[in-house]
């Protein structure tokens, strides 16, 4: 049995498919479920794009950071090898001024004094329970001998015990198998002027009745080849006088400080050595 739809629905069934088929290919229609996609996916979207750009941001500054850091460290190693090396220039600087003028002291004495002397450098030390001793760098080829006294502008050092071709050995005048014949400037008193190991020495042989005082200067008596009359010993620090004691116990202070003394004059001539 045929039915046949009736003209008004037929007619309602037309519309509805144009319309939908207007919906269809109109294009706003088609971009209507993209606006409805396009707000989430935009959002997670931005989303991911700051999140990636503040990463990448963060990781340069990072980086530039390190480099930064790194050049800055790089900057400051150059700077403190720059410093050391102006430290050490200064310092070597500072020495030859030092050793400049130490030997325009030797130099100096040498002019304004009669004794015939040689200059020379202290290139060793040797302390022993035995003796207290130096190496200077001048020997038989300078025409140093044994038993030629050793001075500096400031005073006596010691005695010539030993000589090599090139170099000499000197007894200090702090040892105590040292001993320099002296008098005492002031009152012209003479002794014997011996060292005791600890850096000073006694004047021994004075009676009683010498009339010393602390702080009075001793010089070479002349008595003796090594020196010439009248150079610079030390001076009085202390006197002690005991009745069961025939000499006065007398304290000396040397003028030179023999363990720092880096240059020195041997006295050569011993025709030329009373001024």
């Amino acid at each position: 049995m045929i039915h046949f739809i009736p003209f008004y629905k037929r007619i309602f069934y037309v519309l509805l498919s144009i319309g939908m088929a207007i919906l269809i290919l109109s294009p706003e229609s088609q971009k209507t479920p993209i606006k409805w996609l396009s707000l989430p996916v935009g959002t997670a979207v931005y989303s991911l794009q700051i999140g990636t750009n503040s990463f990448f941001k963060g990781a340069r500054e990072i980086w530039n950071g390190y480099i930064h850091l790194t050049q800055v460290e790089k900057e400051n190693r150059q700077l403190r090898k720059t410093i050391a090396e102006m430290e050490g220039a200064h310092n070597r600087l500072k020495e030859k001024g030092l050793l400049a003028d130490r030997l325009q002291a030797l130099l100096n004495y040498q002019n304004h004094t009669d004794i015939q002397t040689t200059a020379a450098a202290v290139i060793g030390r040797k302390p022993s329970q035995w003796f207290d001793t130096i190496m200077i760098n001048k020997g038989q080829s300078a025409g140093i001998a044994v038993d030629m006294g050793v001075i500096a502008p400031q005073g006596v050092v010691g005695k010539v015990i030993h000589v090599g071709p090139h170099y000499a050995q000197v007894l200090l005048s702090t040892d105590r198998n040292s001993a320099i014949s002296a008098t005492v400037q002031r009152t012209r008193e003479k002794g014997i002027v011996q060292g005791n190991d600890a850096g000073s020495a006694r004047l021994k042989y004075l009676p009683h009745d010498a009339k010393l005082a602390i702080g009075d200067l001793l010089m070479t008596s002349g008595m003796e080849g090594s020196f010439s009359k009248g150079l610079p010993i030390g001076e009085i620090k202390a006197i002690e006088g005991r009745e069961e004691e025939m000499f006065l116990k007398i304290d000396v202070a040397f003028n030179v400080d023999v363990n720092n003394i880096e240059e020195v004059l041997v006295i050569q001539s011993i025709e030329d050595r009373q001024p």
